[in-house]
């Protein structure tokens, strides 16, 4: 997919990795509506780009009125479903509150599915589409990890974004960042080893899944210390 010209949005792009694809996304040429809750920090963002072609809105992505209102203004050729987290902050499952896991389930996993469903109406009437998901290496594995909740919604986006391989002309694509070195770390935890990965290969990422129209319903892991890669489907016995 061309860039240049496409109307894109990035939700939880306040900050991190929503700002940074955001910035990548305006400096290729694309018309950005950033979206956060985080009106301050949105802000931000739109005066970060300095192209004129970035705007702010805000928007609560646990809560599926603002979610389909948001979609449905934009019409987005390119969506980031970026907006997530919260798998560092305790309580967590069994201690944590069913509304307070639920809270959790919504903006990593059932926002980003709701954004998506809404968003295929429009590229498709448009002609093309494609959807990039941020998820994390929270959600592979078999160990333990503090945040069930957490684990568990970047798990279920991962899948989400593997089963989409044949939705036409759109595109579903995922990334599956390890430790990410946004603007929240400290000096020390910038020069751990092998060191966080840069925000900048975050966006790269995202751009070449966007562009990349041989690409559906795959999975890019981005470990520290390693270069991008697209993972192979494995087909597990029943």
């Amino acid at each position: 997919m061309e860039i240049t010209g496409r109307t894109a949005l990035v939700t939880g792009a306040a900050i991190g990795t929503g700002r940074a694809i955001a910035l990548a996304l305006a400096a290729a040429g694309a018309r950005v509506v950033a979206a956060d809750v985080d009106v301050a920090g949105g802000q931000d963002t739109v005066r970060m780009t300095n192209t004129g072609r970035c705007r702010f809105e805000r928007a609560d992505l646990t809560l599926d009125d603002e979610i389909v209102d948001l979609v449905r203004s934009v019409r987005p050729q390119i969506l980031v479903n970026n907006a997530g987290g919260g798998g560092h902050i305790p309580p967590h499952f069994p201690e944590a509150t069913p509304d307070e896991w639920e809270r959790l389930l919504r903006l990593n996993l059932l926002g980003p599915m709701r954004a998506t469903y809404e968003a295929l109406g429009p590229m498709r009437l448009a002609g093309a589409g494609a959807v990039v998901n941020i998820a994390s290496t929270a959600g592979l594995g078999l160990t333990p990890y503090q945040s069930p909740e957490y684990g568990a919604a970047k798990a279920g986006l991962i899948r989400f974004t593997s089963t989409l391989t044949d939705l036409g002309k759109v595109r579903v694509n995922c990334v599956v960042p390890d430790w990410v070195a946004t603007e929240r770390l400290t000096d020390r935890e910038r020069a751990s080893d092998p060191p966080p990965i840069p925000l900048s290969t975050i966006a790269s990422a995202t751009l070449q899944l966007l562009r990349d129209d041989s690409l559906a319903g795959r999975v890019m892991l981005i470990d520290r210390g390693v270069a991008p890669r697209l993972l192979k489907a494995v087909r597990w016995p029943r």
